[in-house]
């Protein structure tokens, strides 16, 4: 079986999570990886598709069927082929139907390859040790985020992870905080290497804040804070709520304002709750639910803010914030994830604080928003941190 990662030629890459024509948006981290691998080698991606028939009958699912077989994508070639899966249930049963999917298509497009590279641990893990040994080719795997280890379901999922990853020959892991738990599980440190997302450089870039705030109608003189993604629980929106509530009684900061990007996402739709909570402090003229923004348009909403609050309780290399950090957005960030490494990667980008801490978020925010700083310089020196520096240190 080959060894040497360098005489990789021909990549067979897996992911259960991958953009599609009706989720262009969905992963995008993973595409964007894969075309920056393709300068490198020849990229071929399969992302099966759960299908089922109570599908098309459950809102979020609906759009599933709506995903051609075989796409292409700045060059890169993608299928869509669907593997059999009941929402929520026997998910044991995908360890074969995924597998099946993946060999069909193998099967009908004749691809050669050196290396399985799969970017989601289940299903892909199993698929992907099949194909290792089929083929006698090594397969890696690219841990992304800590929900990738199934602790939280407690179910078939754990064990079938824990198992695969003291097989797989090779992990990518986005940060150090997953490498430790990898190595806890399955003993893997002296296979992994940390290499966490890159950024695309000439979509975010330093733009002047008075010339973003016209184009999206926003005053000049509001403070803002900025935050980005899903509207599920896990994001911690309802912390900054909470925080937002203590800054706008301290001096010069009555006028700060929190405007939150995105929608639902897979994990559930917590805007609900968000909203009652906004409610019940008094702040409906201060928090502002804007919902999805086309990835194109969020540079100038990182221009247009004063700080950037990635607030999680769990990420793997969150993209929104080295999108803001290059944007020349300084940042207030909670602890999980890559987010340490990002934020020591240069000077004075901002604070990391601990989970759910209000407090500290209130005052590394308050600090922040009555600080100037050097935004043209912090874009400048966040510049070399491209995709293409990620990709190269996964080659």
């Amino acid at each position: 079986m080959l060894k040497d990662f360098s005489l990789v030629k021909n990549i067979l890459a897996i992911s259960y999570l991958f953009p599609n024509v009706e989720r262009p948006n969905h992963g995008i981290f993973v595409f964007n990886r894969l075309k920056a691998m393709s300068k490198y080698a020849n990229v071929t991606v399969i992302n099966p598709i759960p299908w089922s028939p109570v599908h098309g009958f459950i809102d979020k699912f609906k759009h599933l069927a709506n995903i051609p077989f075989k796409t292409e994508r700045d060059g890169i070639t993608i299928y869509h082929p669907r593997f059999f899966s009941i929402p929520g249930h026997f998910k044991g049963l995908e360890v074969v139907t995924y597998k099946q999917a993946v060999k069909n298509v193998i099967k009908q497009i004749g691809f050669e390859f050196d290396l399985v590279d799969l970017h989601w641990t289940f299903p892909d893990l199993p698929t992907g040790d099949y194909l290792s040994n089929y083929y006698k080719v090594p397969y890696r795997v690219t841990l992304r985020g800590m929900e990738a280890f199934h602790q939280q379901d407690g179910d078939v999922r754990e064990t079938l992870v824990a198992h695969y990853l003291s097989k797989v020959d090779s992990i990518i892991s986005l940060s150090e905080e997953m490498a430790d738990t990898a190595d806890k599980i399955a003993n893997t440190r002296s296979k992994t290497k940390v290499v966490r997302n890159g950024v695309d450089t000439d979509a975010f870039y330093y733009i002047d804040q008075a010339e973003c705030r016209d184009k999206l109608g926003l005053p000049s003189d509001q403070k803002i804070i900025l935050g980005v993604g899903a509207l599920i629980h896990r994001k911690g929106f309802d912390v900054v709520i909470k925080a937002l509530k203590k800054i706008i009684l301290q001096l010069g900061l009555n006028n700060t304002h929190f405007y939150i990007l995105g929608s639902e996402g897979a994990e559930g739709d917590y805007r609900k709750e968000l909203k009652a909570l906004v409610a019940s402090l008094g702040l409906k003229d201060h928090v502002h639910f804007v919902g999805a923004v086309p990835n194109n348009e969020l540079i100038t909403w990182y221009n247009a803010a004063d700080v950037f609050c990635l607030s999680s309780r769990g990420e793997g290399s969150p993209n929104v914030l080295t999108e803001a950090l290059a944007s020349g957005c300084p940042a207030v960030a909670t602890n999980v994830g890559s987010v340490p490494e990002i934020m020591a990667s240069e000077p004075n980008l901002g604070t990391v604080v601990k989970v759910d801490d209000i407090d500290a978020i209130t005052k590394n925010l308050s600090d922040l928003l009555l600080t100037e700083t050097d935004r043209a310089t912090q874009a400048d020196n966040l510049n070399k941190y491209t995709w293409d520096w990620c990709a190269k240190q996964v080659v």
